[in-house]
């Protein structure tokens, strides 16, 4: 069996825009982190710092890979045309030895474009019960550690658990797949991996059927969470 739920799209959230200035050690336009939240300073020495900045430029590209497919109000495209520059155009003066600054505000722009993807992605949860009972429990687990992921979820589906039922058999996910390959979802949030595969199979399995599962999801710009692996909230002090 299977179910399904939508909700209505809630207020426009407003997200932060991006300034140019000069920024040391860089050779064209940047886009400097805000002085009201100081980063510490990149140390360590320069390969350290080369393979860091490859790093984030990896990262900067999939998060714009999926940015493609949000829709952003006007006062935001200058935002993600400025970290989309940064991804083809900006570069360090010494590419053997970025300097710090040019590491820190590298740093600053794949978080706020970050944040920007996140408050504009409609997310989706997607539960798959071992019995019949009712899934919105789940759901709002699902809705909750992913908050700060998404701007809302906009789709629930559920299935029961039938043994050896893989997922392409399964009709709630294949409502959702219709959602994700349509551009009306790009955050698939599932308690575990192990909802993605029969019941009784393995870690490595279920290993797996996540990677596959992230391969098609980034075909249609989207992304997997798996709640399981959200880190813990630190403690407050």
């Amino acid at each position: 069996m299977s179910g399904t739920h939508r909700r209505g799209h809630p207020a426009h959230v407003r997200g932060a825009s991006l300034r140019p200035v000069t920024e040391p050690g860089c050779t064209t336009t940047a886009f400097p982190r805000r002085r009201s939240h100081p980063v510490d300073p990149v140390g360590g020495a320069a390969p350290d710092r080369v393979g860091r900045v490859a790093a984030l430029r990896r990262q900067l590209a999939g998060v714009l890979h999926c940015l493609d497919a949000v829709i952003l109000p006007p006062e935001l495209t200058d935002a993600a045309a400025g970290a989309r520059q940064w991804l083809e155009e900006v570069t360090p003066a010494d590419p053997l030895d970025p300097a710090p600054a040019f590491v820190r505000s590298l740093e600053h722009t794949v978080r706020i474009t970050q944040q920007l993807l996140a408050r504009h992605t409609v997310a989706a949860t997607y539960v798959h019960l071992d019995a019949e009972r009712p899934p919105w429990p789940e759901h709002q687990h699902l809705e909750d550690v992913s908050a700060s992921y998404c701007q809302h979820v906009g789709v629930r589906q559920h299935d029961v658990a039938v043994p050896s039922w893989p997922l392409e058999q399964r009709p709630g996910f294949a409502r959702l797949r219709g959602d994700i390959e349509e551009g009306r979802v790009q955050l698939l949030v599932v308690r575990s991996a192990a909802d993605l595969v029969p019941a009784g199979l393995s870690p490595a399995d279920h290993q797996r059927a996540a990677e596959a599962m992230r391969g098609w999801l980034q075909q249609h710009r989207a992304r997997l969470l798996c709640a399981d692996q959200i880190p813990a909230p630190r403690p407050a002090p």
